[in-house]
């Protein structure tokens, strides 16, 4: 038996209202999506998110933003990252044509050391942050601190909120002030449509025109999905309040074994054992969980909270490996 608790995911299918909605669609998968259908997951995408339509850049997948992003923003432009932060962030700025800055988060806590980037901002800076932080799950920035960054007019801020359903924290209304911010969200996680790949990019006109002639045909089954996922909202909420509940439960746990579970604004936890190269041993205790050894050592791991009987059988195998 293998327990998959290493990417995040919703542990259930969404409702069968959409799931249905999504077989149906398969019945025109020999055409191209129906600009309709992209204009109608727009319309939901602004209703949902309290923005214009004319904001909004759909792409398939948040992965792609990050690469586009970085790669349009970066020309001439130190690029600025947190330290740890997401993995595809990091990669695409270590491939980008230009200097590239980590800012170590600060322990136990993980947040950005606000003296330390702003001492790097007099030089035309791209800075790209996920807020709430993947791997720690962490806030790593608050909204004085960013409203600081964009004073300075050569940065371009990109803040990567894939996680904002379950830290209900968002700086998107920042947009209508500072033209050289961008938000970026996916569908993925809280509403469970990690297969489906919708991400979608926020931002004013100054970001916005960089991204023009770069439209991205989503697949019909994936539009729909989104559609119909944004029109039946109630399971992503019952989702996000059963992750609270477990998480607290999965961290009572966890400290009882004498570890350090940090807290947490997503539907995952970092946590830090005693034990040497814990994510093989949860491995061959049938626990696939998320290897952060390069960013913490072999102590750390990530883990998505589950359904409760995942979850079970993921403390469970903690306890032997204790034990």
């Amino acid at each position: 038996m293998k327990i998959k608790l290493n990417m995040n995911e919703m542990y259930k299918s969404p409702p069968k209202s959409i799931i249905n909605q999504v077989k149906e669609s398969i019945n025109n998968i020999n055409r191209y999506t129906p600009q309709k259908e992209v204009d109608t997951l727009i319309e939901e995408l602004s209703r949902y998110a309290n923005v214009p339509q004319a904001s909004i850049v759909l792409s398939s997948g948040s992965d792609l933003i990050i690469k586009e992003f970085i790669f349009l923003f970066s020309n001439n432009r130190q690029i600025i990252i947190a330290e740890p932060t997401f993995i595809v962030i990091n990669n695409s700025a270590q491939n980008a044509d230009s200097s590239l800055i980590k800012i170590r988060l600060n322990e136990p806590d993980f947040k950005i050391p606000l003296e330390a980037l702003v001492n790097e901002l007099n030089t035309p800076s791209l800075v790209v942050f996920d807020n709430p932080n993947n791997p720690t799950g962490s806030m790593i920035i608050a909204e004085n601190d960013i409203k600081s960054i964009l004073e300075y007019e050569n940065v371009i801020l990109l803040i990567d909120e894939a996680y904002f359903e379950f830290s209900n924290v968002s700086y998107v209304d920042l947009i209508n002030n500072y033209p050289n911010l961008a938000i970026l969200r996916t569908l993925s996680k809280s509403f469970g449509l990690a297969g489906s790949g919708i991400g979608y990019l926020i931002a004013g006109d100054l970001i916005h025109k960089k991204f023009q002639g770069l439209e991205i045909m989503l697949p019909y089954p994936s539009v729909i999905a989104g559609i119909e996922a944004l029109r039946n909202q109630r399971y992503m909420t019952d989702y996000i309040n059963e992750v609270e509940t477990e998480k607290r439960r999965i961290i009572n746990l966890v400290s009882e074994l004498g570890f350090v579970a940090y807290p947490s604004y997503t539907n995952f936890l970092l946590i830090k054992t005693g034990i040497q190269n814990i994510v093989e041993k949860l491995a061959n205790k049938g626990v696939l969980v998320h290897n952060v050894s390069t960013q913490f050592g072999s102590k750390y791991f990530r883990v998505t909270v589950g359904s409760k009987n995942e979850n079970n059988y993921f403390l469970d195998a903690l306890n032997k490996i204790v034990s």
